[in-house]
């Protein structure tokens, strides 16, 4: 008998464990641990070989926090013009010129002709913390500083002319 409520009891003992691992837990926050060369494109496939270009997504899926990582920034925004259901807690860019993790709506951000700003997707996209590198870059490339919202409205009107080019 004793063994019987013991062996109950440890069952009982790691259900419990099990469902309070499920369940519980720190939230989500901040940028992923981006891991070259493991990591997937969210939008593309791709492995993530370059930190520089990289982005990411901290998003609300099924009422669970999950990343999104993207090898590309115009990954990201094509991304989320595929999935504007989804709930974006927070973006974020890697600072191309010192590195890191930056809030994406707190870039600069410099959009050149890709041959003179080569990135993963070859979108010219690469974004800085600090707007006097960002203007330094463009001037470097040719390019021009956007903020989030123009680059995204740049992104979007280079998605809508591919559908208007006669194939």
């Amino acid at each position: 008998m004793k063994r019987a409520a013991a062996t109950v009891g440890w069952r009982l003992c790691v259900a419990g464990a099990m469902l309070a691992a499920g369940c519980g837990g720190p939230e989500l926050n901040g940028p992923p641990e981006l891991r070259l060369g493991r990591d997937e494109c969210a939008e593309c496939g791709m492995l993530i070989a370059e930190d520089r270009c990289a982005a990411a997504l901290l998003a609300e899926i099924d009422r669970r926090r999950e990343h999104r990582i993207f090898d590309d920034l115009c990954c990201l925004f094509d991304y989320r013009a595929k999935h504007a259901n989804e709930t974006v807690i927070a973006a974020f860019a890697r600072d191309y010129g010192a590195g890191g993790w930056i809030g994406a709506q707190t870039a600069a951000y410099v959009l050149s002709e890709p041959d003179r700003q080569p990135t993963p997707m070859a979108s010219g996209m690469v974004a800085f913390a600090d707007p006097a590198a960002a203007a330094m870059r463009a001037t470097e490339t040719g390019g021009r500083v956007l903020d989030y919202e123009a680059l995204a409205a740049a992104r979007a009107a280079i998605r809508a002319s591919w559908r208007k080019t006669p194939q």
